[in-house]
């Protein structure tokens, strides 16, 4: 049992099985709210919530910083928009696994536009993860589904955008601090989507109609997965460290596929799975933590 605590900690663990969730709850609210007001409310909800609980507001920000900050909250916009977007036309599982694989992204990215030197594990990983990501893609029961490819296909770009906005954001959070910056970053985001997203609530949507499970969705994305998960995470990374925290982020599409057969009833074709084993492999074996 003493090795077993040692292993298993309760703070990462709940972290990515909150955020794993987060798929199948914003699936059930995209259902009834449409994709850019779902998206512009779950940023405002969040920044609110994270700015009354954690943020401690200084007079003001250097004006060198408004430019990262403005590069971090395009790249928000995009990897919410396209990772919500791909949740229309795929599942909640297939969406999980996709955007795991930013780790791959990465590292490919990097070595590109870096020149970053790649060992036989992380090619290797690269090659496991695109292998197991065709998998996922073409392994639909029933044969080819357009829908869910494109939908698969914006759930790639949403990883990739996640890259985008993992360099973006990184100088911000050396500066402000990470309350203030997601808080900033948030609020940012949701002041760029507000005024596309007044006119698709005004026009195409009778609020009084979406349900409560609908909201319910909604909420948990916002606050659950955006801000809970978020300080559970933070919390670990401070005292377990970030090595020994990040294994847990392997879990999340697990979490995301488990939750979602329960609450939507979705489920992986067997090509799927055995997809899914490989993408997560290759994001094991392309990140520094299998080293």
């Amino acid at each position: 049992m003493k090795d077993l605590r040692r292993w298993i900690h309760a703070e990462p663990l709940l972290a990515v099985v909150l955020w794993g969730g987060m798929y199948p709850g914003a699936r059930l609210a995209l259902r009834e709210i449409p994709l850019l007001s779902f998206t512009c409310l779950r940023l405002m909800l969040g920044a609110a919530v994270l700015g009354a609980t954690w943020m401690r507001l200084r007079p003001s920000v250097l004006r060198q910083l408004w430019v990262p900050l403005a590069n971090a909250g395009i790249a928000q916009v995009a990897v919410l928009m396209l990772g919500y977007a791909s949740l229309h036309m795929t599942s909640a599982g297939e969406a999980a696994i996709l955007l795991a694989t930013s780790p791959i992204l990465m590292s490919a990215w990097l070595a590109i536009y870096k020149g970053d030197h790649l060992d036989g594990r992380r090619w290797g990983g690269l090659l496991v993860g695109l292998t197991g990501v065709c998998l996922v893609v073409r392994g639909v029961a029933g044969g080819l589904n357009w829908s869910h490819t494109v939908g698969d296909i914006l759930a790639i770009a949403g990883a990739a955008a996640w890259v985008w906005f993992s360099l973006a954001f990184t100088s911000v959070v050396s500066s402000l601090g990470m309350w203030q910056a997601t808080g900033l970053n948030l609020g940012i985001a949701a002041l760029m989507l507000f005024p596309f997203s007044l006119w698709q609530a005004a026009s195409n949507i009778w609020w009084s109609s979406v349900s409560r499970a609908a909201w319910g969705g909604l909420i948990y994305a916002a606050v659950v997965g955006g801000v809970v998960s978020t300080a559970l995470w933070g919390r670990s990374m401070v005292r377990l460290g970030s090595r020994q925290t990040m294994m847990y982020a392997y879990l999340e599409p697990v979490s995301a596929v488990v939750i979602a057969a329960i609450l939507l009833g979705e489920s992986l074709s067997g090509i799927q799975a055995a997809g899914a084993l490989l993408t997560l492999l290759g994001v094991w074996l392309a990140s520094d933590f299998a080293s």
